[in-house]
């Protein structure tokens, strides 16, 4: 019985770490963060990166592949295909204060959603997004991976308009080209360690199921970044 559960949680950890990876690579092709004909990372880095199996980068990989949002060519790798970017749509360039604002208005309450519908799968697989985060090493894998992080939570909410809303916040800053505020002169790796902590705490509260220690905490996250680009 015990190899039998031993398997079957292996197998839901994979399943969990196979839809946060098919998530984050799929949000960044429609949204334009991986434009038509870019290449993409080999599946050793997205491995490494998200923490998880080959064998599960390589399911997650074909499931793009099948849906006609990535190619491979033998040899050279695999490409975001020509056709995968959402053409036409628009999205307003809202100022970053704004979409603080926002967020503070509704995104603390995703938690508690979150925590009462939320399958444990996916509430596990909020941590591959929590290691992309801690192994990102450039501003736009950071902002991307920060995003992607609390756009899962959003998911896990059950909640499509809510969710929609969340998306509208990432396109629109992924369309300022994840701006940094200006004087923003804090190194990465110090802004990244902050934000690891901050999310590692929402995470675990999350998983633990505790719906207000998480909503508090996203609240205060929220209220810090917001301070911290004030008067820019």
């Amino acid at each position: 019985m015990a190899g039998t559960a031993e398997i079957s949680g292996a197998r839901a950890v994979s399943d969990a770490n196979s839809h946060a990876i098919y998530r984050s690579l799929k949000d960044r092709i429609v949204g334009g963060g991986f434009p038509p004909g870019t290449r993409l990372p080999t599946e050793r880095a997205l491995a490494e990166r998200y923490s998880a199996a080959r064998n599960t980068v390589r399911k997650t990989m074909n499931r793009l592949v099948d849906e006609g949002l990535v190619v491979r060519h033998v040899g050279r790798g695999s490409f975001v295909a020509e056709t995968s970017a959402n053409d036409g749509a628009e999205t307003e360039n809202y100022k970053l204060s704004e979409l603080l604002e926002a967020r503070l208005l509704f995104e603390p309450r995703l938690a508690e959603l979150a925590v009462e519908r939320a399958s444990e799968a996916e509430l596990n697989g909020l941590f591959s997004h929590l290691e992309a985060l801690r192994s990102a090493q450039s501003w736009v894998d950071f902002k991307e991976a920060k995003y992607a992080l609390h756009l899962a939570i959003a998911r896990a909410s059950k909640n499509r308009f809510l969710e929609r809303m969340f998306e509208e916040v990432v396109a629109s800053r992924r369309k300022a080209g994840w701006a940094r505020p200006g004087g923003h002169l804090v190194p990465l790796p110090m802004l990244r360690d902050a934000a690891v902590r901050d999310n590692a705490a929402i995470v675990e509260a999350l998983q633990a199921r505790k719906g207000e220690v998480a909503r508090q905490l996203i609240c205060e996250y929220l209220q810090r970044t917001l301070m911290s680009i004030s008067g820019d």
